[in-house]
């Protein structure tokens, strides 16, 4: 049995049209069944097919399909499951959804679910699956077929076809559901969990697919409509605010402090001294792990103060000694999602004024914190936690905390099970962090241990989160496993991760130590992420050559405009013998950091101006960083790239007009972040400068004269198509004319 329908005909000009690259119109998604089950199709192309519904643990085995508008009913005698597609209007992402009608287990730990036979014409796929054993990461996996998925936690999952379409899905979650994607019986498809028994909601989200010519484009029109799908506009990045903290160099205590083990109040003066005395700006501190006042036996939270043996006066007089002796703009303070990595402890002085919202649940996590242990945790649902974020926050912010760093996230998969469901669950306890944050520290937050989407779905106003596993420090036995994994490792993990993440946050690196011997790599990933730059270094060990590249005398970072983008001609490519280009922009100019990602002693490759997407323009200036090279090309002139295990290049690209192109401060990675307002002429350019320093400049001819704030300037070289301006260093807002 076939049918089919418009989308167009029965809502509301439901029609999905695509952009192709040479700008004529793909028609319209179209939604069919072909032998009982779900079919869809793009401009009449099938592209994924043989959809139906599965229920763990039930005996429903659909036989016959009928459909009514946007409603595909699968029968089995009596028994009906109906799945529904949704969009919204304009969008060009069709959402699926699941009516159950009691065919589902009433098990909670059961899944409801919808797969498809095949993908048609399926060439190559990246997965990004939450890995274990602490679940709190994803990474990329290279697909060949759609049934090699793992079986669930894929919290993204993009692929194209053999005529260089592009397609990709989403999990949506809602009513009590989170739902991943991934494979059962080597199909591809979602599974959604509940983990609370007799869950009985109406409709269950299942997931979205879009399609396109565009990757970018396309991902970034599957999270917008799915989140709108889902009631969490809110949370694309385009509608949040950078926190202003953030826009410094930070240091956290983590690896620098033994995760926690050194930390002191004299520990902090102490590090805020080394930068100073080095000449470092230090914008903000990150207090983690180690400060709070905890039961060590239940490993769960006493009270809101620091320990007493560590910071004897709270955290108050530290921080304003951090402030008013070394330059410390802002401190943050680390906390976990469930107050404390067990969560409360019942006997303590909040364990008795939270007492009427504590509730036991056992932990399960096989690498967890004591698995088999009942902990207590505060409940969203009748006030307390949102009480408690209001009142710990309060303190902290008199304390002088100026932002928090919340970790732990993932353990809601765990408190949910046989508590509640868990999308209700982890939408309530979100919600009270977010109010909290907005409220204390104007919504400036580090969201950690994220990347499940319980989590990341219910950011609300969180604008920064982590987007890979932890930095951990140089061993000379480390390896390109992204699990605890080498420089090479931890950087392709992000920045494939970053694909998806920065539809919802700026990503976040994490930090990373200057002096790490393949430092290099962590650098040119910080720059061209567009998040955060930390460090954990130890006490006077800080490289400053390798830390000023990154941020201004004052301590700003030169900051990427948008997070970094994997290339497209690199989506399919992760860990492979080959160059990985990241690409982004500075004030109109393009970014491209390149690194060897493989284990392997060298790369070859090349790239051209058009792998930065969106940079317009015919000529360029291209500069690298570290050899400090220039040459002149044509937007799709292929420039070769060879580089040696563990290395890296960084590129500035930059066009030319009327034969001048103002590149911008050459000791920065982000060169051009520092310049703008640029306006060229034939006779002249000028511009805004951040601050001073050595500013590089091509140009084809030999400038006449050159004006710094009005004034004659004579501090310039030229040579082989260089104009160097040499300013003093401690200049600022500084306005330049060169005339030619």
């Amino acid at each position: 049995m076939k049918t089919s329908f418009s989308l167009r005909a029965i809502l509301i000009l439901f029609l999905f049209s695509f952009q192709t690259m040479k700008g004529a119109e793909i028609n319209k998604i179209s939604i069919s069944s072909d032998n009982n089950k779900l079919v869809i199709s793009l401009n009449t192309i099938v592209k994924v097919k043989g959809g139906v519904p599965v229920f763990e643990n039930s005996h429903f085995n659909p036989l016959n399909l009928s459909q009514r508008a946007t409603n595909f009913n699968f029968y089995e005698g009596d028994k009906r499951a109906t799945v529904i597609v949704k969009a919204t209007d304009n969008d060009k992402v069709v959402g699926i959804y699941m009516q159950a009608n009691g065919n589902n287990s009433a098990k909670g730990t059961d899944f409801t679910g919808f797969f498809f036979d095949s993908i048609p014409r399926f060439k190559q796929g990246v997965a990004i699956w939450r890995y274990k054993p602490w679940n709190a990461w994803t990474k990329p996996m290279k697909i060949s077929n759609p049934g090699q998925l793992e079986s669930w936690d894929v919290q993204f999952f993009y692929w194209q076809y053999d005529d260089g379409t592009y397609g990709a899905a989403i999990p949506l979650s809602g009513n009590g559901y989170r739902t991943t994607l991934g494979s059962n019986n080597g199909k591809f498809g979602c599974k959604a969990f509940s983990y609370y028994d007799n869950t009985n909601r109406d409709t269950i989200p299942m997931l979205a697919i879009g399609f396109g010519n565009d990757p970018y484009k396309l991902f970034e029109q599957l999270y917008q409509s799915g989140l709108k799908l889902m009631g969490k506009a809110e949370n694309m990045r385009s509608k949040k605010t950078y926190p202003k903290p953030l826009e410094y160099l930070g240091w956290c205590t983590w690896n620098s402090s033994e995760m926690g083990k050194n930390l002191s109040d004299q520990f902090l003066l102490d590090a805020a001294k080394s930068f100073k005395d080095k000449n470092i700006p230090l914008g903000f501190m990150i207090i983690d792990d180690g400060w709070s006042d905890n039961n060590p036996d239940q490993n769960s939270l006493k009270s809101f103060l620091p320990k007493a043996d560590k910071f004897p006066h709270g955290f108050k007089k530290s921080i304003e000694t951090l402030k008013s002796q070394y330059g410390v703009r802002y401190v943050g303070a680390w906390n976990a999602f469930n107050c404390y990595w067990a969560g409360v402890d019942k006997n303590s002085t909040i364990g008795k004024e939270f007492a009427t919202s504590l509730y036991p649940w056992t932990q399960k996590d096989p690498v967890g914190n004591d698995p088999g242990k009942v902990a207590g945790m505060i409940s969203p649902f009748n006030g307390g936690l949102a009480k408690f974020y209001d009142q710990w926050y309060t303190y902290l912010k008199s304390e002088g905390i100026d932002f928090v760093k919340v970790d732990n996230q993932l353990i809601v998969e765990q408190m949910s099970q046989g508590n509640f469901p868990i999308w209700d669950l982890a939408t309530a306890m979100h919600k009270d962090l977010d109010i909290a944050v907005k409220k204390h520290f104007d919504g400036a937050i580090i969201n950690c241990m994220d990347m499940t989407n319980d989590a990341f779905y219910n950011f609300g106003s969180t604008a920064v989160a982590r987007t890979v596993e932890d930095y951990f420090p140089y061993e000379k036995d480390e390896t390109f496993n992204m699990q605890k994994g080498n420089a090479p490792a931890h950087i392709t993990q992000a920045v494939y991760n970053a694909l998806y993440f920065q539809q919802m946050v700026w990503p976040d690196y994490d930090m990373f130590e200057s002096y790490n011997p393949n430092v290099n790599v962590h650098v040119v990933g910080r720059a061209i992420s567009g998040g955060p730059v930390y460090l954990t270094d130890k006490t006077g060990q800080q490289n400053v050559k390798t830390i000023m590249s990154l941020i201004y005398s004052d301590g700003k970072i030169l900051r990427a405009d948008v997070p970094g983008k994997v290339t497209e001609d690199c989506l399919f490519n992760v860990q492979d013998a080959k160059p990985l280009k990241v690409f982004s922009f500075a004030n109109g100019a393009g970014l491209l950091a390149i690194i060897n990602p493989a284990d392997t002693n060298e790369v070859k490759g090349s790239f051209k101006v058009t792998d930065v997407k969106g940079l317009n323009g015919t000529t360029f200036v291209v500069y690298e960083h570290f050899t400090k090279t220039m040459q002149l090309v044509h937007r799709e002139q292929g420039i070769p790239v060879t580089l040696k295990k563990f290395g890296s290049s960084y590129y500035n690209i930059v066009e030319v007009e009327n034969g001048v192109a103002v590149i911008g401060l050459i000791d920065k990675l982000n060169a051009p972040k520092a310049v703008s307002d640029i306006k060229y002429t034939s006779s002249k350019v000028s511009f805004s400068l951040y601050e001073g320093g050595d500013v590089l400049i091509y140009s084809d001819k030999h400038p006449k004269s050159v004006f710094v704030n009005d004034k004659m300037f004579t501090s310039f070289h030229f040579e082989n198509n260089k104009l160097i301006l040499s300013l003093k260093p401690e200049s600022k807002n500084l306005k330049i004319k060169v005339m030619f």
